[in-house]
C-alpha cells in the first residue's frame, strides 16, 4: 500500500504540473466561468466552505476557469432565493457546479418557479452550458424528475459513512480525464452513497464504482446487495449538454486531496468540452 500511495504521488504531481498550467489553457482561449451553487435546506457539511475555495483556487492555478462562488451555503433554509438563477443569468457561464444541495421533505422545488426550471433545462439540453455536480448534488429536487435525469441518479442513504474506514474504489474507465491519473483502483476515506433509479449503466458511463471484492459489505439496507453495482463518479450527456458528477467530497480532507482535485479537474475539463 505504501508503494502503491508513492506512485499516485508522483503521478498526482505530474498531473497536476501539467495540467495546472495557465498557458495550455491559454492555448485552449479564454478561461470559462462557472456558478457554484452550494444551497442547502438539510444537512450542511462542513466541507461547504473550502469547497468552494479549493474551486476557485483550482480554477486560478489551472487557468482552465473561474469559479463565481455564491456563498449560498451561508444562508439558512428561510433565507434561501434562487431567483436570480434565470435563463438571463446562466447565459453568463460555461457550466454550474451543484456541490451538497440537499434538499428537505422535497420542499426545494419551491426554490425555483417552473420557467425557471424550464430555463435551466434548455441551459443544458441545448449544450449552452454544462453541469458539474459533487456528492449531495444527487440529494437535491426529488419531485423535478428531469433534474434526476441530468445528475443521472437519485441519493438514497450512505452505508459507507464519513469516518468508516476507508474504501477500494474500481476504476471502470481509464481513458477518462477524471480517472487517467487513478490506475486501478483508488482507496479513499469517505462518505459513499448508493443511488436509486435513474441510475444505470445503459444511460451512463460509469468511470468509478466501489470495488465490492475489497470493501467492507457487512452493511444494512445495501440497495444492490453485496456485490452490486455501487456508482462513484459518472458522465453522460444531457441532450447537447455534458453532464458530470461524482458522489466523493463529503470530508474535509477529500477536498485538500491532490488526487481527488485532479479527478474533480479531469472531470470539469471534460464537462466543458475541453478534453474529451
Amino acid at each position: 500500500m505504501q508503494t502503491f500511495r508513492f506512485n499516485i504521488s508522483v503521478l498526482v504531481a505530474m498531473v497536476l504540473l501539467a495540467g495546472f498550467s495557465p498557458a495550455g489553457a491559454e492555448e485552449k482561449g479564454a478561461m470559462k466561468k462557472i456558478l457554484v451553487l452550494t444551497f442547502s435546506e438539510g444537512f450542511k457539511h462542513s466541507s461547504l466552505g473550502l469547497c468552494e475555495e479549493t474551486l476557485a483556487k483550482m480554477g486560478k492555478e489551472s487557468g482552465v476557469f473561474e469559479a463565481d462562488c455564491m456563498n449560498l451555503w451561508k444562508l439558512k433554509p428561510e433565507e434561501i432565493d434562487l431567483s436570480f438563477l434565470t435563463g438571463e443569468k446562466l447565459a453568463q457561464y460555461d457550466a454550474v457546479f451543484f456541490y451538497t444541495t440537499t434538499a428537505k421533505d422535497g420542499k426545494d422545488i419551491d426554490l425555483l418557479t417552473p420557467e425557471q426550471r424550464e430555463a435551466f433545462l434548455d441551459y443544458i439540453k441545448s449544450g449552452k452550458g454544462a453541469f458539474i455536480g459533487a456528492h449531495a448534488a444527487s440529494d437535491t429536487f426529488y419531485k423535478w424528475p428531469e433534474f434526476g435525469e441530468i445528475v443521472g441518479a437519485y441519493f438514497v442513504s450512505h452505508p459507507w459513512g464519513a469516518n468508516d474506514a476507508a474504501v477500494t474504489i474500481k476504476v471502470d474507465d481509464k481513458n477518462h480525464p477524471a480517472t487517467r491519473m487513478l490506475g486501478d483502483s483508488w482507496t479513499i476515506q469517505d462518505e459513499i452513497y448508493q443511488f436509486k433509479a435513474p441510475y444505470s449503466r445503459e444511460k451512463l458511463r460509469v468511470l468509478l464504482s466501489l470495488d465490492t471484492t475489497k470493501t467492507d459489505m457487512n452493511k444494512k439496507n445495501l440497495q444492490y446487495g453485496p456485490t452490486g453495482d455501487y456508482g462513484v463518479a459518472w458522465c453522460h450527456e444531457y441532450g447537447k449538454g455534458r453532464c458530470f458528477f461524482t458522489s466523493l467530497g463529503h470530508r474535509e480532507d477529500v477536498w485538500t486531496n491532490p488526487v481527488f482535485q485532479a479527478h474533480l479537474l479531469g472531470g470539469i475539463k471534460w464537462a466543458l468540452g475541453l478534453e474529451d
